[in-house]
């Protein structure tokens, strides 16, 4: 996370801030693995705070951040889709290479804009309310 700060604002956050956020992957009883499906999000939480960029409420997010900025498959991609349909939810972002996972009728689908991004660049564009804070979103996008 600090190190996508730094990248994209110049900002080493270690010495300002003590924030600290780590996944642990572990092993399921179905024998699947559970870990940071939503360490976008909390990246997401946390550039939303520190740069005063509001988070957009008709939008849900899920994927793994990598140290470089990639947005990671996880699992249960259709389950997470299916439950933000459910809860009203317009708009979900999910990680590019699980968008051929999302298995739902077609009716059900249409009720929700699906957005599949590969970095985190791609989730913020998407996540937050830019308004009045272009030059921030720029400085992202030309990174």
């Amino acid at each position: 996370m600090s190190a996508t700060i730094l990248k994209f604002f110049g900002e080493d956050i270690k010495e300002k801030y003590d924030i600290f956020v780590q996944f642990l992957q572990t092993a399921s009883e179905g024998g699947g693995v559970e870990g940071d499906s939503a360490s976008i999000a909390v990246a997401v939480a946390i550039i939303s705070a520190l740069k005063q960029v509001p988070v957009r409420q008709d939008t849900a997010m899920t994927g793994s951040l990598s140290v470089r900025g990639e947005v990671m498959a996880v699992g249960g991609v259709t389950q997470k889709v299916e439950a933000a349909i459910h809860a009203g939810i317009k708009r979900v972002i999910v990680p590019k290479a699980n968008e051929k996972d999302i298995l739902i009728p077609l009716k059900e689908k249409e009720k929700v804009k699906i957005i599949p991004v590969a970095t985190i660049k791609e989730v913020l564009a998407e996540a937050l309310v830019w308004k009045g804070k272009e030059d921030i979103l720029k400085k992202i996008k030309a990174q």
